[in-house]
């Protein structure tokens, strides 16, 4: 890289041009940076080796008579100075001001440079193997000190270049771009050693502070993690990076003039550069430093809710310091969050691993999310902390504390509304949420909530075909206490509905073969596996209807693969999916043969939940993977049932009339319920299903939003009946029409 006045003359021409960031010496190299912190020469070398030049160059040339504007960039990064050049050798390139802040900045960096190649010159960073096996503090303590000044030497360095490359250069030189890429790999290693040394400190200091057990940071489950990968530290520390969107200088757009520089001569680049990170980065903290900043409390009306929403936030943000081991080790011994964020030793890379943690509220950080909410009911103190449970334990943070609590009580029903409400979640991650839950009572009461409106319905049942959809009924189906995590249809053109004539020949003479493919749909779903009466009755509901319904049920208590099977078929269920193949003469849709001959069953209804291996006609053999067998085989990412805690009841209805809607099976088997649950009799239409499913629905919202303080809001529920559309027609199977649309909960 050249120096402050290094300059090179242009090839063929006796003028000179200012060389782009080049470097003198082809020693900087990845694969060798310890000598980069050589490659520049000093301006009196740099002096003396371009006096040919200059007299060369300046022979018989002409006076300009317009001076040379300085070459810099301003703070935007985009706008040229518009001071004349008058410093710079052997032709001025810039003003005095720039040129002074350049031989600052390039001095700072190359000092640092020469750090960072003389402590990795002196010693290799310890490795995480290595770190484990530490046993004295007092040493630990010296490597981190040691490691972090590495650390800011790094930085300096790679701040000061980009600095160089951004402002004081039009195109960067390709070996002070290889330089910087070092540098960043540098980065992230000495990032990641950091963090083990904090983390075995730590540990040595609980070891060696008898009756300081408490202060160790509460890890999350293991499996908490599973939802979000933790951030990789080169994510981090690109976060830490100020987002500055750079002009395109290899473009011919012209630079237009700035007004004067205001900037001081001595002023010191790296420094402010880093200033305006933390600045910008530490932003997200000022709900923590100023507790009073946020909405207007001052309306009696909004002033409880409001609070509750602020506390939330705040006391995530200390479980975030307490779960999270390099942040709970800075925080030892300050006395407040300001405290905390003004230490030396809280670098950009801290405030970016906060600010991370801080928005992944809806995954990697939800489970203190949910225990933020109960801290901040319990300082509410609004009645409800008295149902919370027995708080085991209190962990103090300078000016505030976080609270551990035994949950023998449903927390998703006294918290859920806030949780919800705030992190507003989008279809299809209700799994995450079946971590907050320690019981199937939590389970039911999330769904609950995603029944009566504070959660998008989940893209299986929302899909609409011929205008039906099934999200009314799988609301239904929560609110009753049944989960539906899971359904599945291949419905099927009226001409696809029996016998279809294919291309082969048959073997008797003038027939051809005939295919008949029969698939059913299905859902999969959970009930609580204790005895219940609720239970009892809606399985009895479905037994008795093996005309609608095909039913499998594993109960994760019982031994084996034991499953319990009833329906209507040979073997009391018929197959999700079967097909058969006879031979027929040639014959026009509305004369089709009837089918005949023995089905070969491609998938069982016991399949649905074990998986097979079975071939369809005109298909490669592949294997059809069910849902215990990718719920028991560490791949079911994303299913409802992979953070459940306790044993449930796994139950796959089918349904028994073939190549249906499974929106079709999602009703009849949503009035199932309602009749098992006391609310409707006889058979279904959509009269009786609108009355009944608004008694449901008004019940359980009372219950669910029973605990909400009046502060808090009112509520109230739409009808089914009051949008209830008179004309009933008859539906397939014997059932009646189209269930009416559904309702919502409006909290207010």
């Amino acid at each position: 890289m050249p120096g402050p006045a290094n300059k090179s003359k242009k090839k063929g021409t006796g003028k000179t041009k200012p060389l782009d960031v080049s470097e003198s010496s082809s020693q900087l190299n990845a694969a060798n940076p310890n000598q980069c912190s050589a490659f520049e020469a000093d301006d009196e070398e740099t002096r003396r080796r371009n006096e040919p030049h200059k007299a060369k160059g300046t022979r018989n040339s002409k006076k300009s008579p317009n001076p040379i504007q300085c070459l810099t960039l301003e703070e935007d990064e985009m706008t040229r100075c518009n001071q004349p050049a008058t410093e710079g050798y052997p032709r001025p390139e810039r003003c005095k001001v720039h040129q002074n802040q350049y031989r600052l900045m390039y001095k700072k960096y190359k000092d640092a440079s020469k750090v960072v190649d003389d402590i990795k010159s002196g010693r290799e960073l310890p490795t995480k193997e290595h770190i484990e096996r530490y046993t004295n503090l007092d040493t630990t303590l010296e490597k981190i000190h040691w490691l972090r000044k590495y650390l800011e030497s790094i930085r300096v360095e790679r701040t000061g270049r980009g600095i160089h490359q951004r402002r004081f250069f039009l195109k960067a030189d390709d070996r002070h771009k290889i330089r910087i890429k070092v540098l960043a790999k540098e980065m992230v290693k000495a990032v990641e050693i950091l963090s083990s040394l904090q983390a075995r400190a730590l540990d040595l200091y609980v070891a060696s502070n008898p009756g300081c057990d408490w202060i160790k940071p509460v890890q999350p489950p293991k499996n908490c993690s599973s939802t979000v990968d933790p951030f990789p530290t080169e994510t981090i520390i690109e976060a830490a990076q100020p987002k500055i969107h750079l002009l395109n200088h290899e473009s011919k757009m012209r630079m237009l003039p700035a007004p004067r520089s205001s900037e001081p001569a001595d002023e010191d680049l790296i420094d402010l550069e880093h200033q305006a990170q933390k600045v910008q980065l530490l932003y997200v903290f000022e709900m923590f430093t100023e507790p009073e900043t946020g909405p207007d409390t001052s309306d009696p009306s909004i002033k409880t809710v409001t609070s509750i929403f602020r506390n939330i936030f705040q006391q995530y943000g200390r479980r975030i310091i307490f779960h999270e081991p390099d942040l709970f080790f800075k925080s030892l011994d300050k006395v407040s969050f300001k405290d905390l964020l003004l230490a030396n030793d809280f670098s950009n890379e801290d405030v970016a691993k906060f600010a991370l943690l801080f928005q992944a509220r809806l995954g990697f950080g939800l489970v203190w999310f949910k225990d933020a909410v109960i801290d901040a009911l319990v300082m509410s103190k609004e009645g409800t902390a008295a149902n919370i449970g027995k708080l085991t334990d209190t962990r103090y943070l300078g000016d505030g504390s976080i609270t551990v609590p035994i949950r023998t009580r449903s927390l998703m029903k006294l918290g859920g509304q806030h949780v919800l409400k705030l992190l507003e979640p989008p279809a299809d991650v209700e799994n995450r949420f079946v971590r907050l839950c320690n019981n199937f009572d939590d389970m039911i009461n999330f769904l609950s909530f995603g029944a009566i409106g504070m959660v998008p319905p989940p893209t299986f049942c929302s899909k609409q075909y011929d205008g039906m959809d099934a999200v009314a009924s799988r609301n239904h189906l929560s609110l009753s206490g049944v989960v539906v995590a899971d359904m599945v249809s291949s419905p099927k053109p009226q001409y696809m509905n029996g016998p279809v004539p294919t291309t082969r020949r048959g073997k008797m003479p003038g027939c051809i073969v005939w295919c008949q493919i029969e698939t059913r749909a299905y859902m999969f779903g959970a009930l609580r596996n204790e005895p219940d009466l609720f239970n009892d009755a809606f399985l009895r509901e479905l037994q008795v209807r093996p005309d609608l319904f095909q039913v499998v049920t594993r109960s994760e208590t019982d031994p084996g693969h034991d499953v319990q099977v009833f329906g209507a078929g040979p073997t009391n269920a018929l197959p999700a999916m079967r097909h058969r193949e006879f031979e027929a003469p040639p014959a026009p849709f509305a004369n089709r043969p009837t089918g005949s001959g023995e089905w070969m069953v491609s998938r069982s209804a016991v399949d649905v939940l074990y998986g097979t291996h079975a071939k369809m006609p005109g298909a490669p053999k592949k294997p059809f993977p069910g849902y215990l067998q990718i719920l028991n085989g560490g791949k079911s990412s994303g299913w409802f049932f992979r953070f459940k805690k306790f044993p449930v009841k796994y139950i796959a209805i089918l349904d028994t009339i073939p190549n249906r809607h499974s929106s079709v099976l999602a009703r009849n088997v949503a009035w199932a319920a309602l009749r098992a649950g006391g609310y409707g009799e006889g058979e279904y239409d959509t009269r009786k299903y609108a009355k009944a499913s608004d008694k449901l629905f008004q019940k359980r919202a009372e219950e669910i939003l029973a605990w909400m303080p009046e502060s808090c809001g009112d509520w109230k529920a739409t009808k089914m009946e009051d949008n209830f559309d008179e004309d009933e027609s008859a539906g397939e199977g014997g059932t009646g029409g189209e269930a009416p649309n559904e309702r919502e909960c409006i909290v207010s």
